[in-house]
């Protein structure tokens, strides 16, 4: 078993999709590597924020609504959103986010898994 995690955390790591972890107050609970790429932000730095920092304004209630059914551990089917990286770029990304669950069966946070579909400016 253990070398199962240990092949999952090295896909997580070289990943060229920003994969991250938030709980349901959105707090950033991890970050990888295509995320720190993707976004700009460091792993560090991204511990601090809100993944609703990454969220363009327009964007927020779209995006609040999206993740609602998460809670419920509903599946969320992939989508296409727009991001906000560091430099102020807008970032288009197909968006596929799941629950993860303890061993009882209790969500306690969302992990994402975002692909860079496209830039533009803002």
């Amino acid at each position: 078993m253990v070398r199962v995690w240990l092949r999952l955390a090295v896909v997580v790591r070289d990943s060229a999709d920003a994969i991250t972890v938030q709980d349901f107050e959105g707090r950033i609970m991890a970050w990888n590597a295509g995320a720190e790429k993707m976004y700009g932000w460091s792993e560090a730095e991204a511990l601090e924020m809100n993944i609703r920092n990454l969220i363009p304004e327009g964007l927020r209630d779209e995006s609040q609504a999206r993740r609602q059914p998460l809670s419920g551990s509903e599946i969320l089917e992939p989508y296409h959103t727009k991001h906000i990286a560091r430099d102020g770029r807008i970032v288009e990304v197909v968006m596929t986010a799941t629950v993860l669950a303890d061993n009882s069966g209790r969500a306690y946070a969302i992990l994402t898994i975002a692909r860079e579909i496209g830039q533009t400016e803002i």
